[in-house]
């Protein structure tokens, strides 16, 4: 069984389609992804604002130069590192401190330290307590606070026991400078394990989402657009292969609007271009038919034989299985196969007795005749062929060519059936036409000698479903 392949204006709908998907839903989820992140970053800098506040309120900057000059712990510094262990647990950090800053190395002077041990094993770093960081994106948001004036910076560590943000805030004298640094670490492993799940669940979304407007969009396609235009141009190739008849399933295209029109309009012209084919066929079959009379006409024992022998020429070509239009050619085909014979003189076409073998030799030569007159006919194929061949036999010793099998061409093998079953069923000058029974085993025995055993065996139905001896001469 053929595989049913998709048209070719289907696949690129599809392929347009997804890519417009695609796009979309690229767009949603790039959307999407920047709106969380910046939802968490203007909650957690909300947060550090809040814990950078709440420091200041019990801060006095003031102090840093004493501790500086004496670094000495005292009750205020010990009720301070309380306050700060309070901001620990109220915000759930790793890490919060005050440091004074010296530049140009940005050396750190801790004065407020206080790890709780959540994401490291670290001690409290004693009152004074000066460190180096070498750390780049460190050192940078340190410097954006103290050279720019930043009032929020943040940057993000990932370590073994996950990822952490660091947010500094400056400190302020009474005089509006800067003395120190406000620094907060807070795990955000469960917020970048949130984003992950969310990221995959967005994703998931925009695949069934995708899959189903494409599913979607290509069944309302195929059916709005691609199913009526594929039946429209179904129909014009079958028109312009067949000739035939046009299909009135063209009216039955529901579409309102332009390809609706179309299937219309192209149904209206073929029934215009159906009507002028059928009155040229008419003019052309009468004319033929005329023609074939006056042919007739000259041998007074062949009354009618051309009409008989283009009529089962084309019934055989029916049940072989030929397209109307080809029926009709070898119907016309059939009724000049005999026009060589204008060639031919009466008195040898009329002659009572038997042929001499001169004469015989001239009438042998009417295929040659014919097929000379028919061979300026382009419009219907195999014309000339028809003529030409229709005495060839299937064993190769017929005339003129003497050619043999399915080297005779298809038209001349359907008629000399024909042809040779009228001989036996007409009147002739030298005897008088031949009971059906003689007729049929005499297409019997030439059967794969005379006749080609296709239509040979079609001609015998034929003749067997004529139980009143309608095929013949008639009287």
């Amino acid at each position: 069984m053929a595989r049913k392949k998709f048209p070719v204006i289907t696949k690129r709908v599809i392929l347009y389609i997804a890519i417009a998907n695609i796009a979309i839903c690229s767009l949603i989820f790039a959307t999407s992804y920047w709106a969380f992140n910046r939802q968490f970053r203007e909650q957690y800098d909300s947060s550090i604002r809040e814990i950078a506040a709440a420091a200041r309120d019990f801060l006095n900057p003031d102090d840093f130069k004493r501790y500086r000059k004496n670094p000495v712990s005292d009750q205020k510094h010990k009720e301070v590192l309380k306050q700060l262990q309070v901001l620990v647990d109220q915000f759930d950090l790793n890490v919060i401190y005050v440091s004074e800053v010296d530049p140009p190395e940005y050396r750190h002077i801790f004065y407020f330290y206080d790890p709780v041990g959540k994401a490291t094993d670290w001690s409290p770093y004693p009152l004074g307590y000066e460190e180096d960081y070498y750390e780049e994106s460190y050192n940078r948001t340190t410097r954006r606070v103290y050279e720019e004036g930043a009032e929020l910076v943040r940057h993000t560590i990932k370590s073994r026991s996950g990822s952490h943000i660091t947010a500094q805030l400056p400190v302020y004298d009474s005089r509006g400078k800067i003395v120190a640094l406000i620094g907060a670490q807070k795990n955000v492993q469960e917020f970048v394990d949130a984003r992950r799940s969310y990221v995959r669940f967005v994703v998931a979304m925009i695949l069934l989402f995708g899959a189903c407007s494409v599913i979607f969009f290509s069944i309302y396609f195929n059916y709005k657009f691609i199913k009526p235009i594929l039946e429209i141009t179904s129909e014009t190739n079958r028109f312009a292969s067949e000739n035939g008849e046009p299909d009135n399933g063209l009216l039955k295209v529901p579409n309102k609007d332009e390809i609706g029109t179309l299937a219309r309009s192209v149904y209206k012209m073929e029934r215009v271009v159906h009507n002028n084919i059928m009155e040229l066929t008419r003019m052309t079959t009468e004319t033929a038919e005329a023609l074939a009379s006056a042919i007739d006409a000259k041998d007074a024992y062949t009354h009618g034989h051309s009409t008989r022998v283009a009529e089962y020429s084309r019934e055989i070509a029916r049940r072989f299985g030929k397209s109307e239009a080809a029926c009709r050619n070898i119907y016309i085909s059939a009724l000049l196969h005999d026009v060589g014979k204008i060639g031919v003189p009466n008195s040898i076409i009329n002659k009572k007795g038997p042929l001499t073998k001169e004469e015989y030799d001239v009438v042998k030569t009417h295929p040659v005749i014919g097929a000379q007159i028919l061979a300026n006919i382009t419009q219907i194929p195999h014309i000339a062929d028809g003529a030409y061949c229709h005495h060839e036999r299937y064993d190769g010793n017929g005339y003129p060519s003497g050619v043999a099998g399915k080297q005779i061409p298809e038209i001349g093998r359907i008629i000399a059936v024909a042809d040779a079953y009228d001989a036996m069923t007409s009147n002739r000058s030298y005897r008088k036409l031949l009971p059906q029974e003689t007729a049929r085993a005499e297409i019997g025995t030439g059967i794969g000698s005379q006749f080609d055993p296709d239509f040979a065996k079609i001609m015998l139905e034929m003749i067997d479903e004529d139980k009143d001896f309608n095929m013949r001469e008639k009287d």
